[in-house]
């Protein structure tokens, strides 16, 4: 009896040993782990198109171009200057000839502003139903050779990725260039039935003129008080 259950438990043995066993799993060497893969961020659009929900993502990367009123025009102009208390922001279809030189009147531009004065690398917004935001100097429905400034409902997404602007000299002359600047901006404005049609400007744009064209006023008042 004792010799028939060692033989079983002998038999036994060599059954379980004969199965193949599941390897281990091979621990990763340092510095090799696989990391998941971040998503990709969105490609930029090729074209705008007219939503008031505005971000970064809605903005072409190529040079700003403008729908005024369902007609494409031209931005040949993007400069920053100060605009009473504030910075504005001016894309304008006349050709600046110099960094202080007087844009040519009766054209047509997109003018932001409620620029803050610490302006600098970061991003600007401006919601649709806000009071301000700008104005639009819009060719007249009935007298195309003449402009008219078109107040409404503005949005804007502003981002300035390089800006390089020195202080206002008191001792140099009335208009001087302070600077340069870079990014990417898009600004629509609301239209309505019998009036203007919904409006925009939306692109990226380099080397914009930054200059002031006579002592910022928020200056004036820091020297009164």
């Amino acid at each position: 009896m004792n010799r028939i259950t060692t033989t079983l438990a002998l038999v036994l043995a060599l059954a379980g040993c004969s199965e193949e066993a599941e390897p281990p799993e091979a621990n990763a060497a340092p510095g090799t782990e696989t990391a998941e893969a971040e998503p990709e961020a969105p490609a930029a659009p090729e074209t705008f198109e007219y939503t008031e929900e505005l971000s970064a993502d809605v903005i072409p990367n190529s040079p700003v171009t403008a729908m005024a009123n369902g007609r494409p025009i031209e931005i040949k102009t993007v400069l920053f200057q100060p605009r009473f208390n504030e910075w504005g922001m001016t894309l304008s279809t006349a050709e600046l000839d110099r960094p202080t030189a007087i844009l040519a009147g009766m054209k047509e531009a997109v003018n932001l502003s409620d620029l803050p004065q610490e302006m600098g690398v970061g991003t600007y917004t401006h919601g649709i139903d806000e009071s301000g935001g700008g104005y639009f100097q819009i060719q007249k429905i009935d007298e195309p050779e003449r402009t008219t400034s078109w107040n409404t409902n503005t949005a804007y997404h502003l981002e300035i990725t390089e800006w390089t602007a020195g202080d206002y000299d008191p001792e140099g002359s009335m208009f001087q260039e302070a600077g340069r600047a870079s990014g990417k901006v898009v600004a629509v404005f609301r239209g309505r039935e019998g009036s203007f049609a919904n409006s925009w400007v939306a692109g990226t744009f380099e080397n914009a003129v930054v200059r002031y064209m006579g002592r910022p006023r928020w200056m004036e008042e820091e020297e009164a008080e």
